[in-house]
């Protein structure tokens, strides 16, 4: 067999995917402040605390694409590579709450800074794309590929001073709305740019599917409703445990 497969989005999924983008991107504004504001264990935990969170929303909005990326035969996920790539999504996530927190950051940090998010956020989701397991051989559009790595820098580079720009957290609430906006659009542009630079040709040969599973509708559900509820935890514990100290000077 080597026919091209079809494939189609769940509509509604999709923009589920952009709404978790969003929230994921108020919550990397939000942090910002705080982080900047912490000392010593206090601010290491609001980076890995915001990390973790925020690795968690980039990466199930990626999932929650990938789910809504309906083709006509099963596909399963192989589950250590799907951890992989949240890995991923969670260390560039550490890596932009570190630069941004900084004491002074200059020009050099935001664009170290940034190539090291685009190719942690590169990294998650081709790691997410290699988890899948289908009775089918990829094909890949480099074209598509190498602009969908140009996009998570533009990304990147986009979310490092929106961020760097709200680590004061006096910032005007509606405008910190609007950036998390501008973000949680970006963001999903990165991710279905790469997925249009697959596609499918159906084969015989049988995938392995060691250590893989089916996620269904409700699997996904419980996912979504897992990241939320550590987005807005963290957002709760901001305004619970907010530092008293005054955010650190900043050098663009």
């Amino acid at each position: 067999m080597n026919s091209t497969l079809i494939a189609t989005y769940d509509i509604p999924l999709v923009a589920l995917s952009v709404l978790i983008a969003i929230a994921s991107s108020y919550t990397a504004l939000d942090v910002a402040g705080r982080v900047t504001a912490a000392r010593n264990n206090a601010r290491v935990a609001w980076i890995v605390g915001g990390a973790v969170a925020m690795g968690t929303g980039i990466w199930s909005m990626h999932f929650t694409g990938m789910v809504a990326y309906h083709l006509p035969i099963a596909v399963y996920y192989h589950v250590p590579t799907v951890i992989l790539s949240l890995v991923a999504a969670i260390a560039a996530s550490l890596v932009a709450l570190f630069v941004v927190s900084r004491e002074h950051v200059g020009f050099v940090h935001v664009v170290a800074g940034s190539l090291l998010i685009a190719t942690g956020v590169s990294a998650m989701h081709y790691i997410g794309m290699d988890a899948m397991r289908l009775r089918a051989m990829h094909h890949w559009d480099a074209t598509f590929v190498v602009l969908s790595v140009a996009i998570a820098i533009m990304v990147a580079l986009a979310a490092l001073g929106l961020t760097f720009m709200f680590r004061d957290d006096k910032q005007d609430k509606v405008l910190k709305g609007v950036c998390a906006l501008i973000m949680g659009f970006a963001i999903p542009a990165m991710h279905y740019t790469a997925m249009a630079a697959v596609s499918y040709s159906a084969m015989d040969q049988e995938p392995d599917l060691s250590n893989a599973i089916d996620i269904s509708s409700f699997g996904n559900t419980i996912i979504v409703m897992v990241t939320f509820a550590v987005l807005g935890s963290v957002f709760v514990l901001q305004r619970v445990f907010a530092p008293a100290t005054k955010p650190l000077p900043t050098e663009a």
